[in-house]
């Protein structure tokens, strides 16, 4: 067992201990002598493992059967999408089950996930990057599902045709938040750049509401003979970029003497560029907006002018 015991975390089933050679006796004497403990009618820990957020999702797998599958938040945190954290164990599990009280554990039924929507992570049996996605819109927050569903696209862990190929087939089904997360699928262009971080995909939804043109994203300047910068947002027409700062301020000397050249490089070549931090988009969103609708202005003005 100790292979097996080994891959799950420190847990293991009734049925896999029988299956392994075990006896009823057996088992129940280690569980007397404390060797084995009990985490559930059939779930049991190896003495001495050390209980953990991924054992708790093995063990929930195991306690509602072998097609039970770690799904929407938990299975969120188990990718490393940004807005969830480890927490309570949340699987999904067969429709067709007996349905019994879970205590610790959060429950959803459906019916049995087909293969591609479930995969391995760090050997644990969970929702695949696109069914994940689909799942959370039933149970997340608009802003929270679309910077996942970016995070998801800039780290390649899933792309839009795969993600609207398993829509298309999971959509039908009335599931909760689907037409939300069409809007969000529609709003992206497989031509196009992913934001570059979740404060630039924060960005990009201020930009979007705030009634403005569509920025181009990681948009590349260029002089004449070499590759300047690429900007996080760009208005091309107007040549006004948008940088989303974050902490890029507090990264060394070399790091603002190369912010520095760079701008003026930019300057140098007719660009206005507008610096952006989070408490821009936090705190002072108006007066940001604001601000970018003026530059906005005075460069399509002087445009104006120039062709004359």
């Amino acid at each position: 067992m100790a292979p097996l015991v080994a891959a799950q975390y420190g847990v293991f089933s009734r049925d896999q201990a029988l299956g392994l050679g075990a006896t009823k006796r057996v088992i129940g004497r280690r569980v007397a002598t404390g060797r084995w403990q009990r985490i559930s009618a059939n779930v049991f820990r190896i003495a001495g493992s050390s209980p953990s957020w991924r054992q708790s999702l093995v063990a929930a797998c195991l306690a509602w059967g072998g097609d039970s599958v770690v799904s929407h938040r938990a299975a969120a945190a188990l990718w490393e999408l940004p807005g969830f954290r480890p927490g309570v164990p949340e699987i999904t599990v067969p429709r067709e089950r007996r349905r019994t009280r879970s205590s610790g554990i959060v429950v959803h039924w459906a019916p049995a996930i087909p293969p591609p929507d479930v995969t391995e992570l760090t050997a644990i049996r969970v929702t695949a990057p696109a069914r994940t996605l689909i799942d959370l819109a039933s149970v997340a927050p608009r802003d929270v599902l679309e910077e996942a569903l970016d995070d998801a696209l800039r780290r390649k862990l899933v792309s839009l045709p795969r993600l609207r190929w398993r829509l298309d087939d999971l959509g039908r089904n009335g599931r909760s938040g689907i037409t939300a997360f069409r809007a969000l699928l529609a709003a992206r262009d497989s031509s196009s750049a992913v934001p570059d971080s979740v404060f630039e995909t924060r960005l990009f939804r201020v930009l979007r509401e705030s009634g403005l043109p569509k920025p181009v994203l990681q948009h590349p300047v260029s002089d004449e003979q070499r590759l300047v910068a690429i900007v996080d947002f760009a208005f091309p027409s107007a040549r006004v970029a948008i940088e989303a700062e974050g902490y890029r301020w507090h990264s060394g000397r070399l790091r603002w003497e190369h912010d520095l050249a760079r701008r003026n490089m930019l300057t140098a070549l007719g660009w206005r560029v507008i610096h952006v931090t989070w408490s821009d988009i936090s705190s002072n969103r108006g007066a940001l907006i604001q601000r970018i609708q003026k530059v906005m202005t005075e460069a399509n003005g002087k445009g104006v002018r120039e062709s004359q």
